[in-house]
């Protein structure tokens, strides 16, 4: 019986226009029981022969052509005009020309596409770790390979990034998710049942301990909703599943009150016999009062934390520093793709398998007999059929494998999508469409500020990395790459126009101060320390003599590099004396502090860059000072 609260759009084929959604519409639809009889009419007309090959004297008129754009599909049509009624009929699949439908380009979710750019790789992740953070993956990595004791930081980095490919391997991820652990095997799959459904499968550290608490606590939250005498009532098959694994887990727990290696490989072999998910094994095990410990006790931060640490020696769980200098615990998309697909037979996060469920295309009665086909509650409108769907172990493929390929096809065309091809790949096209879909709207990202994330790569002329993170193409994009994410620095961390005028005898930037004065900038990119020896007086001193001559006032000179060569400073304190001009000889690495600490601090007001204005190397250290005085 439907619901009385169901509004009839549910079952209406035509989508909500308002939502830029695929429309379906009624006529197009053929039905399973009823033949479409204009597709009988349209055959008739084909100029195709029986064979399925054009016929040479029946070509289609170039009217027909000039009228729009066709494609071929297949439609059922009736094999026998003179079958007895009541008895099956037979059904031919033919193909026929229709007009093509027109491809939407306003849908609500083309607008949301990129998450998985987003989501950080090793090669993005290495250069923000700590030593600690590295030497704790390459000692478990190397097993009993040579460990890199006593290497530099940076050589550590590009170690990690070299060995990134064999870090991401599947055969290594798999042996890495089915080694056991120290009895915390359930917590760091609660771990991975967090992260995966994050956005880009990250969070920083101290809202993971939160995270991880509330999850479980949900689930044993859901464990006393569950009564198997309910349920054997109403769903008998599911109850006899879900029994028998319980009597199973009990016998494994029961033995020495944990559960051995070969009693959790033979548990998982019966959840995908059964089709299980972990959410309902660790519902069953709360029900036996063994999760998440014994008792249902949650688990605590250190608990949390060890797991953590374990998962990072296994190089499946990655911790950096983002801009904000907070801690971040990630999985690397690269891992992350195997661990969804293999491990955790995740397909899509919940929030675009809601969106998914969502589809004017799929009714309220198929959400209902997907949940049938598990043993859920059936009852309630759309919305709360859509919730229950999503949690109840359902995937993606499973909802959208009993829609017929008519339907598949026109969600496809909605997105732009290929719209030909077997069933199963307009599926995987649908799936690989929504997984891509963030979260959230975003506004049009500053292209800049992908080039600001590898600000010391750039700086550094770092040629290999910046290949592999697909920064840049040629050698040439790093001069201008880096002056503008110097621009970027300015801009939108430190809340301070920079003018890059990018014009010959002129600096890269100016940065225009009150009362008509100026500082002007220089970006050097370099493979190692630049010596200010070799632009001061052949460059530097010139931009600053044809700035005055233009009638402004500038007061110094910003060099900005990966490093400096010894002696530059003592030539910039001799320019100093001789002019009364500060050259300040700022790090790559110090500015991209300054300016990501201060931005974290003060969003909104701009840095005080008459600060910047002396004779001296500015680096990390001397970042941290002068942000005390801002």
């Amino acid at each position: 019986m439907t619901p009385s609260n169901e509004s009839p759009s549910e079952n209406s084929p035509t989508a909500n226009d308002s939502l830029g959604l695929a429309t379906i519409s009624p006529v197009e639809e053929v039905s399973p029981d009823e033949p479409d009889l204009s597709a009988v009419a349209t055959l008739s007309d084909s100029p195709y022969p029986p064979s399925g090959e054009p016929s040479s004297s029946d070509q289609i008129s170039s009217e027909a052509d000039e009228e729009g754009d066709w494609e071929e599909v297949e439609v059922s049509v009736p094999g026998d005009s003179t079958a007895i009624v009541g008895e099956a009929t037979a059904v031919k699949v033919a193909r026929v020309r229709r007009k093509k439908r027109p491809v939407r380009t306003d849908a609500a979710e083309l607008r949301l596409r990129g998450r998985r750019d987003m989501c950080k790789r090793i090669a993005d992740i290495a250069p923000h770790m700590l030593k600690q953070s590295k030497l704790r993956l390459l000692t478990s990595y190397l097993d009993s390979k040579i460990l890199p004791i006593g290497k530099e930081d940076d050589e550590l980095t590009k170690f990690i990034i070299g060995e990134a490919p064999k870090l991401a391997e599947r055969s290594r991820v798999l042996a890495a998710l089915n080694t056991p652990g120290s009895g915390t095997d359930d917590l760091k799959a609660v771990i991975f049942a967090v992260l995966l459904q994050e956005e880009t499968h990250s969070t920083p550290e101290y809202r993971l301990y939160e995270k991880v608490a509330d999850f479980e606590r949900e689930i044993v939250k859901r464990a006393k909703t569950l009564d198997l005498t309910d349920l054997r009532k109403s769903d008998p098959d599911w109850w006899h599943c879900i029994d028998t694994y319980r009597v199973l887990l009990e016998a494994a727990w029961g033995n020495d009150g944990l559960i051995s290696p070969d009693e959790g490989r033979l548990l998982r072999v019966l959840r995908d016999h059964f089709g299980i998910s972990m959410d309902d094994h660790w519902a069953v095990s709360a029900l036996l009062k063994r999760f998440p410990k014994d008792k249902c006790v949650i688990h605590t931060p250190d608990e949390i934390n060890e797991a953590r640490k374990e998962l990072q020696r296994q190089g499946l769980l990655w911790n950096y520093k983002n801009d904000a200098d907070q801690n971040i615990d990630v999985i690397p998309a690269e891992i992350a793709a195997i661990i969804c697909r293999e491990h955790a037979g995740q397909e899509l996060q919940a929030v675009n398998f809601r969106r998914l469920a969502s589809h004017d295309a799929i009714l309220a009665s198929e959400l209902r007999t997907a949940l049938h086909r598990v043993g859920g509650d059936r009852a309630g409108n759309k919305a709360e059929l859509i919730e229950r769907v999503v949690a109840s172990g359902v995937k993606p493929s499973g909802l959208l494998n009993p829609l017929d390929k008519e339907k598949l096809s026109a969600m496809c065309g909605g997105f732009g999508l290929k719209t030909s091809g077997a069933k199963a790949e307009l599926i995987g096209r649908l799936i690989d469409f929504y997984d891509d879909l963030t979260f959230e709207a975003r506004v049009t990202k500053d292209p800049r500020e992908v080039w600001y994330a590898n600000y010391e790569l750039l700086a550094g002329r770092a040629y290999a990395e910046l290949r592999a993170k697909k920064v840049i193409t040629k050698d040439l994009d790093i001069e201008h790459q880096f002056e503008d994410a110097t621009a970027f620095l300015f801009d939108n961390r430190l809340r301070m126009p920079c003018d890059m005028t990018r014009k010959d005898n002129k600096a890269d930037g100016r940065l225009a101060l009150d009362g008509g004065q100026t500082l002007l900038l220089d970006c050097k990119s370099a493979e190692g320390p630049v010596n200010l020896q070799d632009y001061l007086d052949g460059q530097f001193d010139g931009y600053l003599r044809k700035e005055q001559a233009l009638g402004k006032n500038p007061i110094g000179f910003l060099v900005i590099a990966p490093a400096f060569t010894p002696q530059s400073l003592n030539l910039a304190y001799k320019y100093k004396a001789r002019t009364n001009w500060d050259i300040a000889l700022i790090t790559a690495e110090g500015l991209r502090y300054l300016a990501d600490r201060w931005a974290a601090a003060e969003p909104q007001k701009p840095f005080p860059v008459r600060l910047l204005n002396c004779t001296a190397i500015i680096d990390k250290e001397r970042a941290e000072v002068l942000l005390s005085l801002a």
